[in-house]
């Protein structure tokens, strides 16, 4: 055998090694490939659990964040309404954006399909929810402090004490009693952060654009300011529930207006009384002192007895032309009224009335 060419001759395990990584070699791809794999696992779980809505709702929740608050008190918050499913990892994503530095009071929109980024995103920005507050048949400053203010962050007394305030007032050319007159009955959309000066200034501009032309023009052609027929139109409205009535008694009020007479209306001595469950007012009632009193004082009272509807508003603006200057409740408690241009005739209903309200016992 020729040893020149035995020793060119390689064997088959040598040929093996050259052409094939080691065993060491191919355990490290595997490895890398496995770690790949769980980290692309991984990111898409996280990114199912990020994309996903964060919690268990069914209908949209809010979540209010008051001044001086921390995270952990917002967090809490929103864990409560919400029902985080991840609230560790909520938690963290949360302190990674900075969410402490960021918070502003407000009150904040969570739908149920929100994720956790838009949660904290929604936080972070201050995309604040705006709240709507339904206006009703509200009557003293104290009320309409205390029903506001329950919808907002706003304290009552702080409020309160704008109202009362007669330099304030005077800006919307108002007293501390004719403020009033610039609710509305009907509903309100403001922020819930809003300041006390902002939500006068809100309503206000509501009033504005109630107040058009063509109407102010009607309550000029009556002889009154717009708070004044306000005023009207809140006692027409207590007067009676019946709508149809409403332009005959504001008639017959400006009639005695026009007159100089004493308004005598009655649901103004509930007003100065402060009793508005009063069913029937005697003739001690009539003496309180209060300018509120229209069996006292002349003209209409300073402000709204009660905050009326804008439907009350334009029937008195298209008041009734007639000679009535009286009237009074029927005796069949229907809750019409019979209406007079005598004082004689006026004595006739009174004394029918009377007798029913003897016969009924209500004192």
């Amino acid at each position: 055998m020729d040893k020149s060419k035995a020793t060119q001759t390689t064997s088959p395990r040598s040929k093996r090694s050259e052409g094939k990584p080691s065993s060491r070699y191919l355990w490290i791809y595997r490895l890398v490939a496995i770690l790949l794999a769980l980290a692309l696992l991984a990111g898409l779980a996280l990114y199912y659990i990020l994309d996903r809505p964060a919690g268990r709702l069914q209908q949209t929740a809010y979540v209010f964040v008051r001044p001086g608050q921390d995270l952990e008190t917002v967090i809490h918050s929103v864990q409560s309404r919400v029902w985080l499913r991840y609230p560790r990892l909520f938690t963290f994503l949360a302190r990674r954006e900075g969410l402490e530095a960021k918070l502003r009071p407000g009150r904040y929109a969570i739908t149920p399909r929100m994720n956790m980024g838009e949660i904290i995103r929604a936080l972070a920005e201050g995309e604040e929810s705006p709240v709507t507050i339904s206006v009703g048949a509200l009557r003293t400053t104290e009320e309409i402090s205390r029903h506001l203010s329950s919808h907002l962050m706003l304290p009552e007394r702080e409020l309160y004490q704008l109202l009362s305030d007669s330099t304030f007032c005077a800006r919307y050319g108002l007293s501390t009693h004719s403020i009033r007159s610039l609710l509305l009955r009907g509903d309100y959309e403001v922020l819930w952060s809003i300041s006390a000066e902002g939500l006068i200034d809100t309503i206000a501009r509501h009033h504005r654009r109630f107040w058009n032309v063509e109407r102010r023009a009607q309550a000029e052609r009556l002889g009154l300011r717009p708070d004044e027929v306000t005023s009207l139109a809140a006692i027409v409205e207590e007067e009676s529930a019946k709508r149809d009535e409403y332009p005959r008694i504001a008639g017959l009020y400006l009639n005695r207006l026009r007159r100089g007479m004493l308004l005598q209306s009655d649901p103004t001595v509930k007003f100065a009384l402060e009793d508005f469950a009063l069913r029937r007012i005697l003739y001690a009632h009539l003496s309180v002192a209060s300018p509120y009193n229209t069996y006292r004082v002349r003209g209409l009272p300073p402000g709204p007895i009660r905050i009326p509807r804008p439907t009350t508003i334009d029937l008195v603006l298209a008041a009734e032309t007639h000679p009535y200057i009286y009237m009074c409740a029927k005796e069949d408690f229907s809750g019409y009224h019979n209406f007079s241009a005598s004082y004689r005739e006026h004595q006739v209903n009174a004394r029918k009335y009377q007798q029913a309200l003897n016969a009924r016992g209500i004192k």
